[in-house]
C-alpha cells in the first residue's frame, strides 16, 4: 500500500538527518585532508631545511624537530570515515532519561564513530554502554545501565532500524511499521521481514556484508561478554557462529587495542570460498587482520620456522592415515626421544619410527612399501611434501623451540585466533593453531560437529581438543536461533539431521520438490526455474547444489546462454547463477538454492553423507527447489 501523509514526515525527516549526516561526512573529510596536507608541508620544510643547513648541530635539531613532527602525525588520530557502501549508520535509538540534565536524546549506531567537532554524530556500535541499548532492549522497555562510569536509567522510546545504500534512503522499519522505497516510490508495510538475502541483493554484493545491523540481542552478548580467553561457539546452520566470531574479534581490538592487535590477529576459515565469503567484513571490521585458510597460514609459518625450499602435493594414497588423532601424541614422544635435524628430514625420520609405523599400517606390504619409500626420501633428501605432511611438519617443528620461544606469525604469537569449522580440522591443526596464539591462549573455535564434512579427518581429534579446553576454562557458547534460512527449509533440514531447530525468528519461504521422469527431463527442469529467478530478481545469486563434480560439468553446460552464469564451478558472491559441488558451499549463503538429484544412492545413511545434505539445505535463505528423477534420500521423503 502507498504512504501516508503521516509516513511521509517520517521519511522526510529521515531523509533530512541523512543528508545533515552526509554533510558532516564531507566536511570532516575536508577538514582532515587540510590537516593532512598541513603537516605534509611542515614535513617537507623542515627536511628542507635540514638539507640546506650547513651546521651539525643545526642539522641535528632539525632531526629531532622532524621525529617529534612525525609522532604527531594525525593520520595516527584523525580516522578517516571508511563508508564503502555509503551506509554511515543502520540504527536509530531514543531516550527518555530520569536525569533531567540529558532528558530526551536520539542516538545513531553505525559501524564507526563519526565527529561533528566535540559532538558524536554516530556512536560505533562496537561502544557497548551505548548500543547496548539498540541491541538489548525493545521500544517502550526501562533501562538501567552504566554509561560513562555513571548509572543511568530511563525509557526507551525510540528504537529504529534503517536501510541506507550509497548515501541514499530506502527502508525504515519501526516496531509497527515498515516503510521502503519500492520503484521510486515509498510503501508502507508492503514488506514486514527483510532477509539478509534481500540485503545482498540490493546492494549486487553477496559477500558477507550489512551484518551489524542484524545481530540480536543473544549474539551482542556473547560478543561483548567480559572475557579474554578461549571461547567455544556452536550451533546450527544459519545461527551466525561466523557473525559472532567476527565481531567479538572486532569489539576486543575496538576496547583493548594494546592486548588485540590488528595485525597480531588471525582468522583461519575453512577453504578458500569461505575465505573470500568474509573477506570485504573482515577488512571492515578487522582492519590489518589476517583471513586465511589454515592450509594457506600453515605454509608461511613454517617459513617464519625456517622451513624454506618446499614442494607440496595433493597427492598422497596416505592422507587419511595421517590425519589420525593419535600422530600427535606420538610426535610429542617422538620429539623427547631425538635430536633436531632440517625439518623436513625430522619428518621423514618420525615417519620411519616402529610405532608411527604400526600406527598407520595392519598390512604388512603397505607398511614396507612406506617404509621404503620414506627411507628414499630420507637418502635423496626430498622436499616434496603433501598438504597431509604439512600439518605434522608445523606441529613437529612447533614442538621443537623452546617453550617459551616466541616466532611471529608461528608460535606464542598471536594475540587471537579465529578458527571457523573447526568440527573439520584434525588434532594436529588444532594444537598447531593454538601454539601459535601467545600465553595467554585467547581462541574463539566456531564449529557444528553435525556439519562435518570430511570423512577422513578423525573426529576423536577435535572432541580431545574441546575437552583439552575445557580444563583450561572455556568458555563455551551455544546459539540456538537460525536467520538464514526459511522456515520451511530449517524444518525440511531438521527432518534430514534430526536435530531440532528453532524457528521463532524465521522468515516464510519456499519448498517445492520436482519429480522427473529422468535426467534430461530434470536439466530441463532446472533451466526453467533458473529462467524464471533470473527474470524475477537480476540482483540474486542462485546456486545449483551437487553431490557430484561430474554432474556440476553436465548442468553447466546445459545452462549455456543463461544470463549471470558464472564459471563451472565457481562461487563469487556476484548476483547470478553458480553450479557447484556440495564440498565447497559450506558457510555461505545464497538467495536460492536448487538441490540436484539427491537421491538416496548419492546421500547415503552415513553420518558425513547426512551432514553434507544438511549443509546443502541450509545454504537457501529464501527458496529451495529439489529436482530429482530417483528415490530422494531418507529425511526429504518424510
Amino acid at each position: 500500500m502507498g504512504a501516508s501523509d503521516q509516513s511521509l514526515d517520517i521519511v522526510a525527516q529521515e531523509q533530512r538527518r541523512l543528508l545533515d549526516v552526509c554533510r558532516i561526512i564531507d566536511r570532516a573529510a575536508a577538514d582532515r585532508n587540510a590537516t593532512l596536507v598541513l603537516h605534509d608541508v611542515r614535513a617537507r620544510e623542515l627536511e628542507q631545511e635540514r638539507l640546506d643547513s650547513v651546521s651539525w648541530r643545526e642539522k641535528n635539531d632539525l632531526t629531532e624537530k622532524l621525529i617529534e613532527h612525525g609522532h604527531h602525525d594525525p593520520r595516527k588520530y584523525l580516522k578517516d570515515f571508511c563508508d564503502s557502501a555509503g551506509s554511515p549508520y543502520f540504527g536509530i535509538i531514543g531516550i527518555q532519561d530520569s536525569n533531567t540534565r540529558i532528558g530526551n536524546k536520539e542516538y545513531l549506531i553505525g559501524k564507526q564513530s563519526l565527529m561533528d567537532g566535540n559532538r558524536v554524530a554516530v556512536v560505533d556500535w562496537r561502544k557497548a554502554e551505548i548500543s547496548r541499548l539498540y541491541y538489548d532492549y525493545e521500544q517502550g522497555e526501562d533501562y538501567l545501565e552504566t554509561i560513562q562510569g555513571k548509572d543511568r536509567e530511563g525509557l526507551l522510546v525510540r528504537k529504529d532500524k534503517v536501510g541506507i545504500t550509497r548515501q541514499a534512503l530506502h527502508r525504515i522499519e519501526t516496531p509497527s511499521d515498515t516503510f521502503e522505497l519500492v520503484d521510486d516510490a515509498w510503501h508502507c508495510n508492503g514488506t514486514a521481514f527483510q532477509t539478509s538475502a534481500d540485503t545482498k541483493s540490493l546492494a549486487g554484493d553477496h559477500r558477507l556484508v550489512d551484518i551489524v545491523a542484524l545481530i540480536d540481542p543473544e549474539q551482542f552478548r556473547m560478543i561483548t561478554r567480559e572475557t579474554d580467553g578461549c571461547t567455544y561457539i556452536t550451533g546450527g546452520a544459519g545461527c551466525g557462529k561466523t557473525t559472532v566470531a567476527l565481531h567479538r574479534l572486532s569489539y576486543l581490538q575496538f576496547n583493548q587495542p594494546k592486548l588485540f592487535r590488528p595485525d597480531c590477529c588471525l582468522v583461519l576459515m575453512f577453504n578458500r570460498v569461505l575465505r573470500d565469503y568474509v573477506k570485504k567484513t573482515s577488512e571492515e571490521l578487522l582492519g590489518k587482520t589476517r583471513v586465511d585458510t589454515f592450509s594457506a597460514w600453515s605454509l608461511s609459518a613454517l617459513g617464519q620456522l625456517g622451513v624454506y625450499s618446499l614442494t607440496t602435493t595433493f597427492d598422497d594414497p596416505h592422507g587419511a592415515r595421517k590425519k589420525n588423532s593419535a600422530i600427535a601424541e606420538l610426535l610429542g614422544r617422538y620429539v623427547q626421544e631425538t635430536r633436531k635435524i632440517d625439518p623436513v628430514m625430522d619428518l621423514w625420520r618420525f615417519f620411519t619410527c616402529s610405532y608411527v609405523l604400526d600406527l598407520l599400517f595392519s598390512d604388512e606390504k603397505m607398511r614396507e612399501d612406506f617404509s621404503l619409500d620414506i627411507q628414499q626420501r630420507l637418502m635423496d633428501k626430498n622436499r616434496v611434501v603433501s598438504f597431509s605432511d604439512v600439518s605434522i611438519l608445523l606441529r613437529l617443528c612447533q614442538l621443537r623451540k623452546p617453550v617459551d620461544a616466541v616466532v611471529p606469525g608461528a608460535f606464542n604469537h598471536y594475540d587471537h585466533i579465529i578458527v571457523d569449522e573447526a568440527q573439520d580440522l584434525g588434532a594436529l591443526e588444532l594444537e598447531a593453531v593454538l601454539a601459535a596464539t601467545s600465553p595467554r591462549r585467547s581462541l574463539t573455535v566456531c564449529a557444528d560437529e553435525r556439519q562435518k564434512i570430511l570423512s577422513f579427518v578423525d573426529g576423536t581429534g577435535f572432541v580431545n581438543f574441546r575437552r583439552q579446553l575445557q580444563l583450561s576454562g572455556l568458555d563455551k557458547e551455544t546459539l540456538a536461533i537460525s536467520y538464514r534460512s526459511a522456515r520451511e527449509i530449517l524444518e525440511l533440514a531438521a527432518r534430514v539431521s534430526g536435530r531440532t531447530v528453532d524457528t521463532s525468528k524465521s522468515h516464510s519461504g519456499v519448498v517445492k520438490f520436482y519429480p522427473e521422469k529422468d535426467s534430461s527431463s530434470a536439466l530441463r527442469k532446472v533451466r526453467w526455474i533458473v529462467e524464471q529467478l533470473v527474470a524475477r530478481e537480476p540482483n540474486a545469486l542462485t546456486a545449483i547444489i551437487c553431490k557430484k563434480k561430474t554432474d556440476v560439468k553436465a548442468i553447466h553446460r546445459f545452462l549455456g546462454g543463461v544470463a549471470g552464469l558464472h564459471g563451472e564451478g565457481e562461487v563469487c558472491f556476484e548476483p547470478g547463477v553458480l553450479v557447484v559441488n556440495a564440498h565447497i558451499v559450506k558457510g555461505v549463503e545464497f538467495t536460492n538454492v536448487i538441490l540436484w538429484n539427491p537421491s538416496e544412492t548419492d546421500y547415503r545413511q552415513t553420518e558425513i553423507d547426512r551432514n553434507l545434505l544438511y549443509v546443502a539445505l541450509t545454504r537457501a535463505s529464501k527458496r529451495l527447489y529439489v529436482v530429482h528423477w530417483r528415490p530422494l534420500a531418507k529425511g526429504l521423503t518424510e
